[in-house]
């Protein structure tokens, strides 16, 4: 550990509050001195004790993961069309600034993502769609300046000015899209193809980050419980393709009767948990992958209590709870 002189003094004052509760709450445990020194009263402040701590920096008493702190990339990526460009070298480099860590794809619309196992819908009707210079790598290499990266086997792009300027325009529009969608709460499907996922995992490979993949959690069956086929179709792709990935189903379950009118209890989630969980095992590239969740938001009464439902039932089929502010 560096000895203090030799931190920024911005970052002792940030690291200051973290290491004195660290400390106090390694006091129990560990011997060491800690003694109230009388402190001057100034005038009308009542009484004033000032706490010395000892810390023993050799004896932690918690260990975050080599992974702390990640980030996230929201599927809207795929309508706003910035998820063709995670190839960039520039991209690239910078996000390998932060391994490792995890890459969680998943936000407001993992749960109108569905998967189509083809690789390029537009060739299959006949004909290039209308963003056919964005779509493949093909082009991409005609546009492009694409190499293997020797170090990682992987492809990295250098894009040219003239098509960044077109993906920004079509960026623009889209984003006024999403934004219409969200003020009016009405959300459209999102489809996530089998190039998209390849190049989804290409540039988390790449940047030496692992995958967390949420499910869509709202394709359900007629008596409310969790319709599977589309996400199988998409484990076993990426099975096939030996994706080291782990996985989530849903994002943000308490938030489904704001989204679609529809409610998923802790109870009908921890099923379905462990129907996700049953579908990983039965696929040898997923038998030991971890499964996370169920991803909350917002820990208020109704909250918990969608927690406790899910734990009661699933709480030993997940590898690490999750929940976000």
């Amino acid at each position: 550990m560096p000895h203090p002189s030799s931190c920024p003094p911005g970052l002792l004052a940030l690291l200051a509050p973290w290491l004195a509760l660290a400390a106090h709450l390694s006091l129990s445990s560990q011997a060491g001195d800690r003694r109230a020194v009388p402190v001057e009263k100034p005038p009308g402040v009542k009484g004033r004790t000032l706490i010395l701590l000892d810390v023993n920096p050799k004896s932690p008493v918690r260990i975050t993961s080599e992974n702390f702190l990640s980030l996230q990339l929201d599927p809207s990526i795929i309508h706003d069309g910035w998820l063709d460009f995670l190839s960039s070298r520039r991209l690239v480099t910078l996000a390998r600034g932060l391994a490792p860590a995890f890459l969680r794809f998943a936000g407001k619309r993992t749960d109108f993502l569905q998967f189509q196992n083809l690789k390029n819908p537009a060739k299959s009707r006949g004909g290039p769609g209308p963003d056919y210079y964005l779509k493949n790598y093909e082009d991409d290499i005609v546009r492009s300046d694409i190499a293997l990266d020797k170090q990682k086997g992987c492809k990295i792009a250098q894009h040219p000015d003239i098509m960044l300027e077109l993906q920004r325009e079509k960026a623009a529009q889209m984003h006024l899209v999403l934004l219409k969608e969200q003020f009016s709460n009405t959300y459209s499907n999102l489809t996530l193809t089998a190039r998209s996922l390849d190049k989804l995992y290409n540039f988390a490979d790449c940047s030496g980050l692992h995958l967390i993949f949420a499910l869509n959690a709202l394709r359900r069956n007629p008596n409310n419980a969790w319709n599977s086929s589309n996400a199988l179709s998409l484990l076993k792709y990426s099975a096939s393709k030996k994706y080291n990935i782990s996985w989530e189903l849903g994002n943000e379950p308490n938030n489904y009767r704001t989204l679609t009118g529809r409610t998923v209890n802790g109870s009908q989630l921890g099923k379905d948990y462990i129907q996700l969980k049953s579908l990983l095992q039965l696929i040898r590239t997923y038998a030991r992958a971890s499964l996370y969740g169920p991803n909350i938001g917002r820990p208020r009464k109704n909250v918990i209590a969608l927690l406790e439902g899910f734990m009661k039932v699933a709480g030993r089929t997940v590898d690490a709870v999750t929940w976000q502010q």
